[in-house]
């Protein structure tokens, strides 16, 4: 299933979409969530927490390379000249 759905986002131009980084958007995502609703329900502790999860989420995205995982003009690779034809 996973291998299904790795092959199904390879880097086709714009955003790959690997599975390292979407684990890593999700732990960010969710540091963001647990510090927002700390702040509607008024925890300070929680809030702290939700931003080390957003820290936590930020050197993982570091460490898989997010960034390499995003084609700057859409072409295959890193970072196209939007004038080359080797697409």
């Amino acid at each position: 299933m996973l291998s299904a759905v790795a092959e199904a986002s390879s880097n086709v131009g714009g955003h790959g979409a690997s599975l390292k980084s979407w684990l890593a958007s999700l732990v960010i995502l969710a540091g963001f969530v647990v510090g927002g609703v700390a702040l509607i329900v008024w925890n300070w502790t929680l809030f702290w927490v939700g931003v080390a999860i957003f820290v936590v989420g930020c050197i993982i995205a570091w460490a898989v390379g997010i960034m390499n995982d995003v084609t700057e003009y859409g072409g295959g690779g890193t970072g196209h000249d939007p004038a080359s034809t080797s697409y």
